[in-house]
Order: structure tokens, then sequence, then C-alpha cells
């Protein structure tokens, strides 16, 4: 007989595992079983038992699809998903950022939900009129009636400060990037703490270049429409805070919750759904406030932090499946409690409208200052080198920051890197 060549291995493996995924659906189907529909995530905590229980309703409420949850280590996501993908292993679901849903897309590999949203029968009635205008530009960017993204809930940004240390001063909370550094200045002054920090200093900058107007990435072209004027500006505005001392990188703590429960800074940007982590930090040792982040520009923005669906699915059954299990998850009342549980807001209008969860808004501080800016929710390309234009963002505030490089060397390293990865 003659021998397979070992090179050609791991595709026989791929294209066997392939046909195996479409072939145990149709069995599934043939014996009556219900349809598996694998779903990773990296929730921990009451997360993770909030999802367990949404999970558990689903399954009980019809008799063609089971939702299976498998947890997965938060560090090592994203390789594992990919190489699983690759072999044909992977998971019906998974939640994904539209940076990296387009590596998935450009090959293929993601499910369109359009023919399933937009179905006269089966679909979701007024979709696009739900959703805030920048969730829907978001997962549309990629263009025709096209839906790889299933939108659920909306995080963002929040600013969390020392109520108690801005009331010993009458210092009221900013809503200006300017007033942030004022106040900033006074705090390092009289407490020698820092005034500011974030958990996401490139969303953060990108949130105040985007504010002053400027441009980022074209689609069409591949290429950085950043003003350099307002970028320097920018740059130089964060990275002399941080010198000073009035401003903090997150450093090694990864988070700011840590430190600002031992009042180590005065105030921080970070996410919306981290609020019980910041009680837990704080411990009651002082009055938490919580604010929508600062605006100063021509141009209302705050960062997208949608938590959306992508399905890998490779056949309709499984798809199908995915579909119904999210359209499930989005239903007003249960998307609800998945809010509250993950303290988000319901990226659906008639969901946010109802009483349950106004109530809890006007609850959770960090809900209500989300809420209140959810409006200005924006939109930035995501295209092949876009994770990259993010870490090089992280790279050269860091550096400049740091004093390790000089504000022109650094912002042009960062765009001859940024736009050679928007090239390949």
């Amino acid at each position: 007989m003659r021998r397979i060549n070992k090179m050609w291995l791991p595709v026989v493996l791929v294209v066997v595992l392939m046909s195996l995924s479409g072939f145990t659906a149709s069995v599934e189907a043939a014996r009556g079983d219900k349809i598996k529909i694998v779903y990773w995530n990296t929730y921990t905590d009451h997360h993770e038992q909030a999802l367990a229980r949404i999970i558990a309703d689903f399954n009980a409420s019809q008799d063609k699809y089971e939702v299976v949850s498998q947890q997965q280590p938060y560090s090592e996501f994203d390789a594992k998903l990919m190489q699983a993908v690759r072999i044909g292993m992977g998971p019906d679901i998974v939640n994904m950022f539209p940076s990296d849903a387009i590596n998935y897309i450009k090959d293929g590999l993601l499910v369109d939900f359009g023919p399933y949203i937009n179905h006269p029968e089966h679909g979701i009635p007024n979709f696009k009129e739900s959703i805030p205008v920048g969730s829907y530009a978001e997962i549309t960017q990629w263009g025709g009636d096209s839906i790889y993204l299933f939108p659920c809930t909306v995080v963002g940004e929040v600013l969390f400060y020392n109520k108690t240390l801005f009331d010993k001063y009458d210092l009221q909370a900013p809503k200006t990037w300017t007033e942030v550094a004022e106040i900033s200045k006074l705090i390092y002054a009289r407490e020698g703490i820092p005034g500011f920090g974030t958990d996401s200093i490139t969303d953060t900058y990108q949130g105040l270049i985007m504010q002053a107007g400027s441009g980022y990435i074209d689609a069409e072209t591949m290429t950085l429409q950043i003003d350099e004027t307002i970028a320097k500006e920018k740059l130089n505005w964060f990275a002399d805070g941080v010198k000073a001392g009035y401003f903090r990188l997150v450093g090694e703590d990864v988070f700011f919750s840590n430190p600002f429960g031992s009042q180590a800074v005065a105030s921080y940007i970070g996410s919306s759904a981290g609020a019980t982590y910041v009680d837990a930090a704080v411990g009651g040792a002082f009055e938490i406030g919580c604010v929508p982040i600062p605006q100063e520009g021509p141009v209302k923005y705050i960062s997208q932090w949608g938590n959306n669906f992508v399905c890998l699915s490779k056949d309709e059954e499984h798809a199908r499946g995915a579909y119904e299990f999210l359209k499930y998850f989005t239903s007003k009342d249960v998307v609800v409690d998945w809010a509250i549980a993950f303290g988000s807001v319901p990226a659906y209008a008639d969901a946010v409208q109802t009483g349950k969860f106004q109530k809890f808004s006007q609850e959770n501080i960090a809900v209500k200052a989300l809420l209140d800016q959810v409006q200005y929710v924006g939109m930035l390309a995501s295209v092949p080198g876009a994770v990259n234009v993010r870490t090089e963002i992280d790279k050269m505030l860091q550096s400049v920051a740091l004093g390790v490089m000089d504000t022109d060397t650094a912002y042009n390293a960062f765009i001859r890197a940024s736009q050679a990865a928007l090239n390949q």
C-alpha cells in the first residue's frame, strides 16, 4: 500500500476532523439527540454562576439543543482558540472583540449572523434600531448585510474617584481632561499621591485623540489617518503627568482597583464591570464616586467595549443552534439579568427601559456612569493589523512616560511599526 507523506498528515487530519464535525451534527439530528453547542468562555465567580443559570434555563426551554459551557484560562485563551479552530476542534461560540474577529473573518471562519437576524420568521425585529449607533456600525463594518458579531451588553470606561478625598479639598469630579490634570496636580501637591491613572492607556489615548477630532485607520486604504499634532499633544499631556508624578502608570498591578483601594492613587479610569472589585479593594475605607469619563473636544467619544459573541460552527445545525441560544440570551429579561450580574448595560433599548434595569442602574454607580455616556460609543476600524496598532500605542506611551524615548522618536517609531502591520 502506498505510504502517506508525513508532511500531508496535518492536512489530512484537519480535513477529517472538519468532516466529522458536520457528520456528528447529522448523526445527532438523526438519532433525535440534542445537538450540543459548545461555548468557550473565561468567566469565573459570580459571572460563571450567572452564565450557568442562563444556560440551564435555555436547555430546559427547548428539546433540540444543549448548550455546554467550557471555562478556559484567560491567559491562554486566544492561542488555544486559534489552534483548536484550525484543526476543526474549536467551540461553537466565544466572545470576541472586532479587532480579533477580523483575523477569523478574512479566513472565512466566522458565521454570518445576518441571514438569521434578518430572517422574516425567525429573525429579530428592529434589530438595527434597538442597539446604539456606534455598536451597529462596529458589527457591520465589513460591508454588505453581514453581521459577524452578535452584541449582548455594553461595557465601558468610567472614572472611579475617592470622593472622601475630593470632598476634603472641595473638588468636584472632573468633566474635562483639563480638569483631570488640574485636580491631579493639586492632590499630588497636598497628599503626595498621583491624582489619576488608567487601566488601559491605549483605550484612554484613543479616546483623547478621537475626542480632539483625529482620524484613526482608513479601512479602504489601510493607512493611518491619525492627526500628528493632536497625537503628540495628547502623548505629551499624559507622559508629562507621569514624569511629574501627578499621573501614574498601572505597572505590575495590571488593574488600578487595588492601588485605588489602598489610596495610592486618587482616581482612575477602569471598566464599569469592575465595580465589585473596586468595592472589595476599598473595603469601606472611603466613599467611592464614579462618573462618565471626561469629554474635551469637538467629538463626544467613549471606547467600544461591547460584549459580543461570534459563532465558529462548521455546519448549519450547530450555527442555527448557536443563533437560537444567542437570541434567547439577548431577549429582554435574560439580558437584563446578565447585565446586572456583569455590571454592564444591555445593548438593546427595550431591555434598558425595563424597570428592573433602571432600578439597578440607579443603585450601581458604575453602570449609571456608563449609561449616562453610552450614546457616545464610537467605532474604530477593525482590520488586519489593528491589534498591532493598539500594541504600538501602548509602547509609545510607556516609552515616553518612562523617559526611554523623546516624543518625536517614539511617535515616528509608532507610525512606522503600525503602518507596516497594516501593510502586511
